[in-house]
């Protein structure tokens, strides 16, 4: 189990599926969050660990702006939302990504499923996601 503050280049930890972690989002372009956040994991471990990337979607204290695209998350010193359509893929060995919590299963699951809804409403035509959602 990592502790908070662990990070790949101290101790080769990789992110897994559920965790908070803290980075810096630099560099970004306009409206993208930017600057050091938490951020939960999204991704499979499988994927993080054959991949040397994660998933992860933002978490800020500042809600409140997108409804159902924001997740309530409290985990470790985190308290706050995760804008669940600011998904990033992140290289984990290049980044200085920090472990700070786990977050609770149910809202990791809540996560990922409002997600899939996000990439159905991308990919189907309109007609679509007003009467099949």
């Amino acid at each position: 189990m990592p502790q908070r503050g662990d990070s790949f280049a101290g101790n080769g930890y990789v992110p897994r599926l559920g965790d908070a972690v803290h980075f810096d989002w630099s560099p970004v372009i306009t409206r993208e969050m930017r600057g050091p956040h938490y951020g939960l994991v999204v991704s499979a471990d499988l994927f993080n660990q054959g991949t040397g990337l994660a998933v992860v979607v933002p978490m800020t204290s500042k809600g409140g702006k997108l409804s159902g695209f924001e997740l309530p998350i409290r985990a470790g010193r985190v308290n706050g939302v995760a804008v669940l359509s600011g998904l990033r893929s992140l290289d984990t060995q290049s980044r200085d990504i920090r472990f700070e919590a786990e977050c609770a299963p149910g809202d990791v699951a809540e996560a990922n499923r409002r997600i899939r809804m996000v990439f159905h409403m991308l990919t189907c035509n309109q007609h679509e996601v007003v009467g099949g959602i």
